[in-house]
């Protein structure tokens, strides 16, 4: 199939190996994280951390961005000379992580005379190493590949939250009910009863694993094949990483809108990557296991939908990034109410109420992925500089909102859980 390229303004061939080789590897960027996410409507149920349990995960995938500050203080040394080897380092510990993630999530220790997670929080770092340091090495390595393979690359970010989270809608949460039992001496008390899922955490991040190992021989694959190597620019746009900006007064306006724009990606970012995710189990689980489950799978399957609406619509249009911005705003206004109103948020015991919550947390992440899929198409433009300031700031906005989001809940304790027994 011919379709047009923005960078070398001419018409390319795009071809179906280079689709199937970029959409693998950019499924590899966030499946890890993605995975774990979907696991938590099953984990908080038996972690010793409870409905706090995410906002613990959430600082340890913030963690990870001390994989992109590294690779910065090596970029500004020696450049991206050696981005390929980096690239197969980072992606080769995610494949390890996973593994042991598997075997081993349920481990507990002591941390300061307190029971925690410590197996899981400490494998979720090294697995965030690979999420994170994705942002700046990953997306940026594609510069060398006509324009047209970028949407790939980011309809396998979506996808790598689609996959997860069908495999965990088949798997099932498994159910909760309270039961009355009368005591020796004729006092009756509430016992919580719950009925298994499918199938534990063990084996879903088993198949994690696999999917992993195909995204890192997809990587191998684009970098050494000869027929993935012929397809890559001679000379890539802004491949030392400098940006040239006019003195005219239309590049100085250009200039200040994709700083705005870097703006919007920072504010979405942070409550997308960071802040919602901590909260997410004080503003769903009040409506029951269930929604909390629908609520996390249904949102991470959003985020390839609105990739593929990108596909057939102008993905580079600032008003329409403006106006999803906007349907973004209102939704986190309800998400934070319903998260700071826990365990009494609106309509808790109506159906309503159920479907409510699970549409606005799926609404929210559609739009917010199709705005910085725009937003990353936008920037793409300006090569790889461009793409590489889009990767840091979706970092440092991420981070803000998960440190946010653990101290309101664990520090001064603003957010409370419910015990339904």
């Amino acid at each position: 199939m011919k379709v047009y390229s923005l960078e070398t303004n001419s018409i390319v061939e795009r071809k179906w190996f280079l689709d199937l080789l970029t959409c693998m590897f950019g499924v590899g960027a966030w499946i890890l994280v993605n995975s774990l996410y979907t696991q938590l409507p099953l984990l908080v149920q038996s972690a010793p951390e409870g409905w706090n349990l995410p906002s613990y995960l959430s600082i340890a995938v913030q963690i990870g961005n001390v994989g992109p500050l590294l690779y910065g203080a090596w970029r500004r040394k020696y450049g991206n000379r050696y981005d390929r080897p980096l690239t197969i380092a980072v992606l080769t510990s995610g494949v390890a992580s996973v593994f042991l993630m598997a075997g081993f999530y349920d481990v507990t220790g002591s941390v300061f005379g307190q029971m925690h997670s410590v197996v899981l929080c400490a494998l979720t770092f090294t697995m965030a190493l690979v999420g994170c340091t994705s942002s700046v090495l990953f997306i940026p390595s594609l510069a060398r590949y006509p324009d047209i393979y970028l949407v790939t690359y980011m309809v396998g970010e979506g996808i790598s939250g689609f996959v997860p989270s069908a495999v965990a809608i088949v798997q099932g949460v498994g159910t909760t009910t309270c039961r009355s039992v009368v005591g020796p001496d004729g006092q009756i008390s509430k016992v919580k009863s719950t009925t298994d899922a499918l199938f534990s955490s063990g084996p879903f991040f088993v198949g994690i694993g696999a999917i992993m190992c195909a995204s890192t021989v997809s990587y191998l694959c684009l970098e050494y094949l000869p027929n993935c190597k012929r397809e890559k620019i001679r000379t890539p746009p802004d491949v030392d990483g400098q940006q040239t900006i006019g003195v005219g007064s239309a590049d100085n306006r250009s200039h200040r809108l994709d700083v705005s724009l870097l703006a919007v990606q920072g504010v979405i970012v942070f409550f997308a990557n960071g802040l919602l995710p901590s909260i997410q189990s004080f503003s769903c689980l009040p409506y029951g296991y269930m929604a909390y489950h629908f609520a996390t799978n249904l949102s991470n399957i959003a985020n390839p939908v609105a990739c593929f609406f990108a596909y057939y619509t102008n993905r580079t249009s600032k008003t329409v990034i403006y106006m999803l911005c906007s349907v973004c705003l209102v939704s986190t206004v309800y998400m934070l109410m319903t998260a700071f109103m826990s365990p009494s948020p609106p309509l808790r015991n109506s159906t309503t109420g159920i479907v409510l919550i699970v549409f606005i947390w799926v609404l929210f992440f559609g739009c917010a992925s199709y705005v910085k899929l725009s937003i990353a198409a936008v920037l793409r433009n300006k090569g790889n500089r461009g793409l590489y300031l889009y990767g840091c700031i979706t970092q440092i906005g991420s981070t803000l909102g998960a440190l946010i989001g653990f101290y309101l809940i664990n520090v001064v304790q603003l957010l409370k859980s419910y015990e339904p027994c």
